[in-house]
């Protein structure tokens, strides 16, 4: 009897340390994301404020979009091809879409440059950025961070942007 009495409380023990190991992989996993304190940078911010203002009636602003949701993979491409492609756009956003409140259809893109993007690799992505939206034919509008924007300046680029370009 006492190999049986030994076979059993080593498989208790085993199904104990089992289960305590599994509770705090199981703790570790909830703890892997946290909420961040705000969806915008405080320069971000302090834009997205002057920008709201300064759109024309009828448009909408949306921020930090992934470019995926603006742009699709052309037809015709092969399965790789088309992989690659999306690939390229489904981690990227851009920091402000400018839409038309009737249908949400894009109207421009805006992309608020801090010294981040003079490093090479952000010139990189910002001239891949650059190429897609001229690509599809969507302006994109580059705004260097400031720690003051003029609401007549904004709003006279934002004109020359979304009033020059063909309708659609």
């Amino acid at each position: 009897m006492q190999p049986i009495s030994i076979l059993v409380a080593v498989v208790l023990v085993a199904f104990f340390l089992w289960a305590v190991i599994k509770a705090q992989l199981a703790g570790r996993r909830k703890g892997v994301y946290y909420l961040r304190k705000s969806l915008f940078t405080p320069a971000e911010r302090v834009f997205l404020e002057v920008l709201e203002r300064a759109v024309p009636a009828g448009v909408r602003v949306f921020g930090k979009v992934r470019l995926e949701d603006i742009f699709g993979v052309a037809r015709g491409l092969d399965r790789a091809e088309r992989l690659a492609a999306r690939n390229k756009i489904n981690r990227k956003h851009v920091d402000f879409l400018l839409v038309k409140e009737s249908d949400l259809a894009p109207l421009a893109g805006i992309e608020l440059d801090d010294s981040s993007h003079e490093a090479d690799d952000r010139r990189q992505r910002d001239a891949f950025v650059d190429s897609t939206f001229a690509s599809a034919g969507l302006p994109l509008l580059h705004v260097p961070v400031q720690k003051a924007y003029s609401l007549a300046e904004l709003k006279a680029d934002l004109a020359e942007v979304l009033f020059k370009r063909p309708s659609n």
